[in-house]
């Protein structure tokens, strides 16, 4: 071999040794490069565990230390001038550091939070259910607001306020999944209270509801659950002249036009049960209307439509809320 060749042969062995040199150094800073990230990776996966304990410890700092389960306990509060009293029962499996759904409830004219925690079955959702307490009306038995029957003013409606803005201070709840249902005069409240505290509220269910007063939505739309029958005679179904109760399609269709809905899906019969259900609505909102036959005024009867649904007319109220809450 002559020293040209010789040459090429050491220039070709230095170029090489220089290209492998440079693929090891660049393997060794890639090693070290995924080291540092992977140091960096566990560090922050750490960090953020320790931050969502934390989390976790701060909200169960701001929950109730309340351990009773399955248990009624009374509350007073001043609200409006008024001396107005609650109660709230909370489920069976209550852990005071998990938050839990919240369902307001109002009983009929003459009734009480006892009444309706007795015909209800409540009592038997997973949530804390509270039930609050009217005042007596220009007849002397209680009533809430709306009916021509009812202490004047929005007293009612700020008692609900005031209620809500409390029951965090008491018990672990969940602001996001607040609900509202009531019964006859209660169930007609119960709307009013979704249309004026809507912001709170994410959805209303009213049974047998009297809708004395038409309201117009304030805040956000809550959805909508209305049941009635057609053999109500305290509520008429076609409505009253003399009491100045509108049919209860005309409220439905108002609420559907209310809330900018389209028009109604095809009715659909189950268990003696006629369902309408109105899509497109504001804010993502349901609006539901089940007619039933044969049931006398008071809380009806309402159809079964899952094996997972809780027997009762409590059942298929939680049932909606849920897919309230879901569906937007």
């Amino acid at each position: 071999m002559n020293k040209k060749s010789l040459a090429n042969l050491e220039r070709r062995l230095y170029s090489a040794l220089t290209v492998s040199a440079v693929l090891v150094l660049v393997v060794i800073g890639m090693l070290l490069h995924w080291q540092v990230l992977s140091s960096r990776i566990a560090m922050l996966e750490k960090e953020g565990s320790v931050r969502a304990s934390q989390l976790a410890t701060y909200e169960r700092s701001l929950c109730s230390t309340v351990t009773e389960v399955g248990k009624l306990t009374k509350y007073s509060i001043q609200s409006a001038g008024y001396d107005r009293t609650y109660q709230v029962h909370t489920p069976d499996n209550y852990d005071p550091s998990v938050r839990y759904p919240v369902i307001i409830s109002f009983d009929g004219i003459e009734g009480s939070g006892n009444r309706m925690e007795g015909y209800s079955g409540l009592d038997g959702l997973p949530a804390l259910v509270v039930y609050l307490d009217a005042l007596p009306g220009k007849g002397g038995f209680t009533a809430w607001e709306g009916a021509p029957y009812s202490v004047e003013g929005d007293r009612d409606v700020q008692f609900v306020s005031d209620t809500l803005k409390t029951l965090p201070s008491q018990y672990c709840t969940d602001s996001t999944r607040t609900y509202a249902v009531g019964m006859s005069n209660g169930g007609a409240f119960a709307t009013t209270v979704g249309c004026k505290l809507g912001d709170q509220i994410k959805a209303v269910a009213s049974v047998s509801g009297a809708y004395y007063t038409p309201c117009s939505q304030e805040e956000r739309t809550p959805s909508l659950l209305i049941a009635h029958s057609v053999d109500d005679r305290q509520a008429p179904f076609k409505g009253s002249t003399i009491r100045r109760l509108p049919q209860v399609p005309q409220y439905v269709d108002a609420q559907a036009a209310e809330r900018h809905c389209k028009v109604a899906e095809p009715a659909e019969v189950s268990q003696g049960a006629t369902y309408y259900q109105w899509s497109g609505c504001d804010d993502n909102s349901l609006l539901r209307f089940i007619v039933l036959k044969q049931q006398p005024h008071g809380w009806l009867t309402l159809p079964r439509v899952s094996v997972q649904q809780t027997q009762g007319s409590a059942g298929y109220i939680w049932q909606f809320f849920e897919e309230s809450t879901f569906n937007n």
